[in-house]
C-alpha cells in the first residue's frame, strides 16, 4: 500500500466530510449557501469534520483490515 493512496483516500474522506457538514448547515439555513459556507468554516465544524473522517478510516480498519 502506498503512501499516495493512503493520502488520497484520507484526503477524500476529509473532503466528503466537509461536504457534509456544509450541507448539513445549507439545509438548516434554508438553501442560503453563503451562510452556510460562513457556519461550515468554524472551528467546531472542522472540528466535527475531523471527527468524522477518524471515524470513517477507523470504520474501514474495523469492517476491511485496511484502508479500503
Amino acid at each position: 500500500m502506498s503512501i499516495i493512496y493512503i493520502l488520497g483516500n484520507f484526503l477524500g474522506r476529509a473532503v466528503t466530510s466537509y461536504l457534509l457538514v456544509w450541507l448539513f448547515y445549507l439545509l438548516i439555513n434554508k438553501f442560503k449557501w453563503r451562510i452556510a459556507f460562513k457556519q461550515s468554516a468554524r472551528w467546531y465544524s472542522w472540528l466535527a469534520v475531523i471527527l468524522m473522517t477518524l471515524l470513517g478510516l477507523g470504520a474501514s480498519f474495523v469492517r476491511q483490515g485496511g484502508l479500503i
